[in-house]
């Protein structure tokens, strides 16, 4: 069976609950300590399972970290896809999309499970594409529904909403991210970085309009004086 199976059985049969108690002492492991220190024997130990019963949930210590990524995005990400099933100009939905992922991900968990696969991706490439298959791959999906919408609107393209939502993302969230990551902003969402982002958005959405960018304000502009 899947971790993505596992984890998605009712917490009321008691091998989800064994599951769910496994990767809850996996979660503070990871957090606390790393991926390459934290070994499968203290997790059975903490955990009070033999590893039999660890082995027939999960495949490796990879397979548990998937699983603990699946758990933080299943818990983390639901209103995003709430924000992309709703109405409203694309302006306004791209902003509360992109607001929403960098609370999400300045949240401490979010952070130190960067900062683990940053850490540790050389030695263990797998968790990269763990972390892009079960986490990102959300923030991508709720993008391009809502470009998907504004594209069947008419509101801008037609383009590639796979391409346009990954050149979006990196635009708007990847930096501001990377800068927290690195411990040099706090995550806090501020009125500046607010309006940063709706700079970037604006920025964007002027390329998926096919407009030249500040065209549109043209007309706020005062005439030059020869």
């Amino acid at each position: 069976m899947s971790t993505r199976e596992q984890l998605g059985r009712s917490p009321a049969d008691p091998s989800a609950r064994l599951t769910d108690r496994i990767i809850d002492v996996a979660t503070t492991l990871f957090l606390g300590v790393g991926y390459e220190k934290t070994s499968i024997e203290t997790i059975v130990a903490k955990a009070g399972v033999s590893k039999r019963a660890f082995y027939a949930r999960f495949g490796s210590k990879a397979d548990l970290f998937a699983g603990v990524v699946i758990r933080l995005a299943e818990f983390h990400f639901p209103c995003m896809d709430a924000i992309a099933s709703s109405t409203g100009p694309v302006e306004r939905q791209l902003e509360r999309v992109a607001a929403e992922i960098l609370r999400i991900t300045g949240k401490p968990e979010a952070i130190a499970l960067d900062r683990i696969v940053t850490a540790e991706v050389g030695r263990f490439p797998e968790l990269g594409r763990i972390l892009i298959d079960f986490a990102a791959s959300r923030t991508m999906g709720a993008v391009c529904k809502i470009l998907d919408q504004a594209v069947a609107r008419g509101e801008i393209g037609p383009l590639d909403t796979r391409f346009a939502a990954q050149y979006f993302l990196q635009a708007t969230v990847a930096g501001p991210r990377r800068m927290i990551v690195l411990g040099l902003e706090d995550n806090r969402v501020t009125g500046k970085k607010l309006e940063t982002l709706r700079r970037a958005i604006r920025l964007f959405l002027d390329g998926a309009r096919g407009t030249p960018h500040g065209a549109r304000h043209a007309s706020r502009r005062p005439p030059s004086r020869s």
